[in-house]
């Protein structure tokens, strides 16, 4: 289990993630990559599968906001779009973050968790009689 994670809903009903600093671009993956699909959490281990059996030598997943590449050197994620601050200095935001598999994985894990529950747990997912 990773640690130091918040994961919640905003009022509008969207996942939210929260964390240290340093992992701020992890967290906004999770938001605008990932969101509520477990599809996607599921891709993703499979891809980090993948990589430490030895099957593939690389992988990389592109998302709405993010490009991930999973190599054997560990996970790195690097923005494909713009902040949306434009007056912010190039040294500002990481051009790029890499973090190990397992930790990947464990804040993968988390989220796919966080948001199954909240599906099972959903009142607006049962029918209504």
């Amino acid at each position: 289990m990773a640690r130091n994670h918040k994961f919640f809903f905003d009022k509008d009903g969207n996942p939210k993630a929260r964390g240290p600093a340093a992992e701020k671009m992890l967290m906004t993956f999770l938001e605008t990559d990932v969101q509520g699909s477990d599809h996607i959490c599921g891709d993703l281990m499979d891809d980090l599968t993948a990589i430490e059996d030895g099957s593939d030598e690389s992988r990389e997943f592109i998302g709405n906001a993010h490009q991930v590449l999973i190599g054997p050197q560990g996970v790195t994620l690097t923005p494909i779009v713009e902040s949306e601050d434009d007056n912010s200095s190039p040294a500002a935001e990481p051009t790029s973050y890499t973090l190990a598999f397992k930790h990947f994985r464990e804040v993968l894990e988390d989220w796919e968790a966080f948001i199954l529950d909240d599906v099972m747990d959903d009142p607006r997912s049962e029918d209504e009689y």
